[in-house]
């Protein structure tokens, strides 16, 4: 079971040292706060014993996710081994493909999924509104930050990863400060991005940063002027910048940490200017016909068995009193700046988005 500590107001990043985040509770209204973590976590109330799992719970589930491949068949694994009669057939593509199976199952009144987990926080909501998700907190979800949890406990975030800039560091003699580095002309050609039309998470740095007013488009028209190189997946991406094909580029935090706790010359920062939290809830299809295993797997995945998983496959964990992943990068002096996706902006907008980013990038690359 997760420890329980009220005082906590932030996402859980970190308790070693004072951050500085901006924050949202990702629902209709946005609304941005400042907040200071002071270095120490008091009152912790340790829950010393965890509640056993009913592991009698059977049937099979079917997963839609956007999930690294490897990562998740792991996961499903390990979650085997404390309920070995739950089968769990997963099918697991990006985020914009994961989405279109989904709309296309809705309209046609099928939807063969009983778990959805994936980088679309507005799909989720679309699904909420359609009372299309089963309302359940997660054995463990009461003990961390409300903010985690969306549309009355529908959907719930039980890790995080960002968006951040990665570079090759036998390529970069100077690393990388922040976003606006990927526009040196010195690297043009070889700065990689995957595709806001695959990556939920290359569409969720799209959205916020259009939203910012240091960038905009502009942003993204000076990328495209740089010869950026957009990939399909953030997979891909990673893999060139550890070859150097790529001298830096757009990536998700933990890819950066796989690739250098394997030995390649990779490094992450995080820019000045702010990562970017990239929302990835799992919720559970309202008419389920396994309510009870796939609310298994959600108490499994709160659990410190799956929250100590997470950490050993480079993720950050929920959990604010988890030890960091290895090859975590340092904060930069004076905590680290996060960027939360705005939500509603991005709902509004989010054919123009798409558009646009296509007129300029085409579609994403075939795999």
């Amino acid at each position: 079971m997760l420890k329980k500590d009220k005082r906590i107001l932030i996402i859980g990043i970190a308790v070693l040292m004072s951050l500085t985040l901006l924050l949202t509770a990702c629902q209709p209204e946005t609304v941005v706060k400042t907040v200071e973590v002071e270095t120490v976590i008091k009152e912790t109330v340790v829950v010393e014993v965890e509640a056993e799992p009913d592991t009698s719970v059977s049937g099979q589930v079917v997963l839609y996710t956007s999930e690294s491949e490897d990562k998740v068949n792991e996961m499903v694994a390990d979650f085997n081994e404390v309920y070995p009669d739950i089968e769990i057939f997963i099918f697991r593509t990006g985020t914009g493909e994961v989405t279109a199976k989904l709309q296309a199952e809705m309209e046609g009144g099928d939807i063969k999924a009983d778990l959805m987990w994936f980088a679309d926080l507005d799909f989720f909501r679309k699904l909420s509104d359609e009372d299309m998700l089963l309302s359940y907190m997660p054995e463990g979800g009461d003990l961390v930050d409300a903010q985690n949890h969306y549309f009355d406990n529908k959907a719930h975030e039980v890790r995080y990863i960002f968006n951040i800039v990665a570079y090759n560091t036998g390529l970069v003699s100077t690393p990388p400060t922040g976003w606006k580095d990927l526009l040196n002309p010195e690297y043009e050609g070889r700065i990689g991005m995957a595709s806001a039309l695959y990556s939920g998470g290359a569409f969720n740095n799209l959205g916020t940063l259009v939203n910012e007013e240091d960038f905009g488009w502009e942003f993204y028209e000076a990328l495209n002027e740089n010869g950026v190189v957009v990939g399909r997946g953030n997979g891909g991406i990673g893999t060139n910048i550890a070859t150097g094909e790529f001298v830096m580029g757009q990536l998700i935090d933990f890819m950066a940490r796989n690739h250098k706790n394997e030995g390649s010359p990779v490094e992450m920062i995080w820019p000045v200017e702010g990562a970017v939290l990239i929302p990835t809830p799992i919720g559970i299809y309202k008419n389920t016909t396994n309510p009870a295993a796939c609310q298994a797997f959600l108490d499994y995945l709160y659990s410190d068995r799956a929250q100590a998983l997470f950490v050993s496959q480079n993720y950050v964990s929920i959990n604010p009193d988890a030890p960091k992943p290895d090859g975590f990068a340092d904060y930069p002096e004076g905590g680290v700046k996060i960027l939360v996706p705005p939500v509603e902006f991005m709902a509004e907008n989010r054919e123009e988005l798409r558009n646009k980013y296509e007129d300029l990038f085409g579609p994403p690359p075939e795999a």
